[in-house]
């Protein structure tokens, strides 16, 4: 397999299946179709991130076979060549806010029993200041961090529009002092990015799972609260999901997990108004006058009236569609 050839075809290349940190096209090798993964050059982070993914993918390759096995690592120019996965990506099959195929559910509930059994000692190294086995209120607090330097990252512009829609300047102080409460668990290999868009049901009738540049060691709980956030479930699958995930879930991994879940998702909710402020707002700008408008401020007040019960007491109060619209354009007239 010429990789570097490979890598310059799929450059050349106009489609791709493009997330928010990557591009993936698919290009013709010698022994079959392969994707081709480099960076998109995404601006600021908004997210986590641990470890290079393609040093994940190898640790873990004996350990989680629905996993994209890695074909090759390019280091300058910097790319991977996964295999490609042939069938339908789940969210063609089944759209947000519809039910999943029973056997999509069992293959779920079978790779969160997957990534718990990881071995932690095959996976790479974490930095010296990564929260210690078990500090899950550490853990947490990383999180919140992230949130919080999202929330100031953009200076006075941004903060601006934040403040005019009623998001405080420190989201995070109520779910700060709640981390403390959050039980002991031991730390596990976390995808922290399961979603419809990730999954693939393939040819075999098996779920794949994609895209582990994400991936973390840390609160098992997490990563559930994470997927249901993403997902979108209609209530009946919410409720097997997380039951699978119970079943799933070794003892030790599962001690008080109903209130780590309970606070996970509201840490979801308040990175979510965060993150999707200003990202809804251009969406807003950008759309003319009429339903598709509406429905995104509709969206971006509902996302703020779900996060503001856990932020700060003595915020003010949501604003409704219409003030959402008027706020972007305010804003957007005095800022570009």
């Amino acid at each position: 397999m010429d990789a570097v050839a490979l890598y310059e075809e799929a450059l050349a290349k106009d489609g791709s299946l493009a997330g928010h940190y990557n591009r993936n096209v698919r290009v013709e090798a010698a022994s079959g179709p392969v994707v081709v993964r480099t960076r998109s050059g995404a601006g600021d982070a908004m997210d986590l991130t641990l470890w290079p993914e393609a040093e994940l993918l190898a640790a873990i390759g004996p350990y989680v076979p629905s996993a994209p096995r890695l074909m090759h690592v390019g280091v300058d120019p910097d790319f991977q060549i996964h295999e490609f996965v042939e069938g339908r990506r789940i969210d063609d099959l089944a759209p947000d806010g519809s039910p999943l195929p029973p056997k999509v559910r069992a293959d779920i509930e079978g790779f969160f029993g997957r990534l718990l059994r990881v071995p932690v000692g095959v996976l790479p190294a974490v930095p010296d200041d990564w929260p210690a086995d078990g500090d899950t209120e550490a853990f947490a607090l990383r999180l919140l961090q992230l949130v919080r330097d999202i929330r100031q990252r953009d200076g006075a512009a941004v903060g601006g529009l934040y403040k005019a829609l009623g998001i405080p300047d420190d989201p995070c102080g109520q779910l700060r002092s709640r981390a403390a409460d959050l039980t002991e668990r031991p730390f596990r290999l976390l995808h922290a990015d399961i979603h419809r868009k990730n999954m693939i049901l393939t040819d075999r009738n098996e779920v794949a799972f994609l895209d582990w540049e994400l991936a973390l060691l840390g609160d098992p709980v997490y990563d559930l609260a994470d997927h249901l956030h993403k997902m979108s479930y209609p209530s009946e699958d919410r409720r097997l999901i997380t039951a699978a995930w119970e079943r799933a879930a070794p003892p030790e991994c599962s001690r008080q997990w109903r209130s780590a879940l309970d606070y996970y998702l509201a840490f979801e909710a308040v990175k979510s108004a965060v993150v999707d402020t200003v990202r809804w707002s251009h969406r807003i700008a950008g759309a003319a006058a009429g339903p598709e408008r509406s429905a995104l401020a509709r969206e971006l007040a509902d996302k703020i009236a779900t996060a503001a019960p856990h932020w700060d007491s003595g915020a003010p109060g949501t604003p409704g569609p219409r003030e959402v619209e008027a706020v972007v354009d305010h804003w957007l007239s005095r800022n570009g």
